[in-house]
């Protein structure tokens, strides 16, 4: 799912709400003020679907005007990972344990392996905008349509969460 500030901004958060929904969490609201104070689970029974691995791809203007969306995603997505639910009604889960036994293989450490396992929110390097496409596209210097991707995931593959600020892990994105 592609995150806009813009269309956060216009839609006062659906897009945020469509993602967290998608992941079978819902928020809990202060009763005055509406402000999101943290999420909870929604349990299976109530779920018409499996719980789905979202991955966000935020713009930069996002990332900025945003980082308590950026971090209250983050903290959903590991407590939906966190579940001892049944592979086929817990695709985030089961993609994470995946990714993190195959880290783990590679010689990463066991929590290092999950945190990096579990990212699914990414931007820009700090301080930068935009896709890369449209910089390919502009001068030229483009031979492919693999070159394109390659500039949207290089660009893109910056991870970021609650204890983290653009890592860089185009791998994982």
């Amino acid at each position: 799912v592609v995150i806009w500030a813009t269309s956060t901004m216009r839609t006062r958060g659906d897009d945020v709400a469509e993602v967290l929904y998608l992941m079978g969490l819902r928020p809990i609201w202060h009763p005055g003020t509406g402000k999101v104070l943290d999420l909870e689970v929604i349990p299976t029974s109530e779920l018409k679907f499996p719980r789905i691995d979202v991955t966000i791809r935020s713009s930069g203007l996002f990332r900025d005007t945003f980082p308590n969306l950026m971090a209250l995603i983050d903290r959903g997505v590991r407590m939906i990972a966190a579940l001892d639910e049944p592979e086929t009604s817990n695709f985030l889960a089961r993609n994470v344990r995946v990714d993190m036994r195959e880290l783990m293989l590679s010689g990463l450490a066991p929590d290092e392996a999950q945190r990096r396992a579990s990212f699914r929110l990414f931007s820009d390097k700090p301080g930068c905008y935009g896709a890369g496409v449209d910089v390919l596209l502009e001068v030229g210097k483009w031979n492919s349509p693999e070159d394109l991707g390659r500039a949207y995931v290089d660009w893109g593959g910056y991870a970021y969460g609650e204890d983290a600020y653009g890592v860089s892990e185009a791998s994982g994105f």
